[in-house]
């Protein structure tokens, strides 16, 4: 059974659902179809097709943080492209919200949203993944990647100029300043 402790974190199914179908049917853990993990109020992960998470170590090889997700934080323990979790994937990142900066008061709509959709969809594009969607009423920024280690937006300094950092080695960033 893959292995979850932190009460901030999910699975769809359940962890306790996963015990029981594997008992009722052996083998099933082999092949969850659409295996999500996720924490809430950060996001979520849902891996495409049939997934083999027997003996998967949740906490080790996934960490979710302020609009960022890590998959194998150690590079080393990271299987090929298509093998564990190293597979397609929709990542859903909470929390990406534009602010006028002078007020504080959200952009919910109109140009400034406009401009941030499509700064969000350079940046999927620019990385390799294909974006999805972006609800700026609910902060959710959706994008679909083909393989994974680091996903990430940070905080912007400055809400009118955008621009990449340097990627990590082997992984995936995107970033707003």
């Amino acid at each position: 059974m893959p292995k979850l402790r932190h009460s901030d974190y999910y699975t769809e199914p359940r962890i306790q659902e996963l015990a029981a179908k594997e008992r009722a049917e052996p083998g099933f853990c082999r092949h969850v179809k659409d295996f999500v993990v996720g924490r809430h109020g950060y996001g979520s992960i849902k891996f495409i097709g049939e997934t083999d998470v027997r003996r998967l170590d949740l906490e080790t090889l996934m960490q979710f943080n302020n609009r960022e997700v890590i998959v194998y934080m150690d590079e080393s323990k990271k299987p090929p492209v298509g093998q564990g979790l190293n597979k397609p994937a929709e990542v859903t990142l909470l929390n990406i919200k534009c602010f006028n900066r002078r007020t504080g008061c959200q952009y919910t709509e109109g140009p400034k949203i406009e401009r941030y959709r499509e700064m969000l969809r350079r940046k999927a594009e620019d990385q390799g993944a294909q974006f999805l969607s972006y609800d700026p009423i609910k902060g959710e920024w959706k994008f679909r990647v083909n393989h994974f280690s680091k996903y990430r937006l940070e905080d912007e300094d400055d809400y009118s100029r955008y621009s990449l950092l340097p990627g990590v080695v082997d992984s995936k960033q995107f970033t707003v300043m």
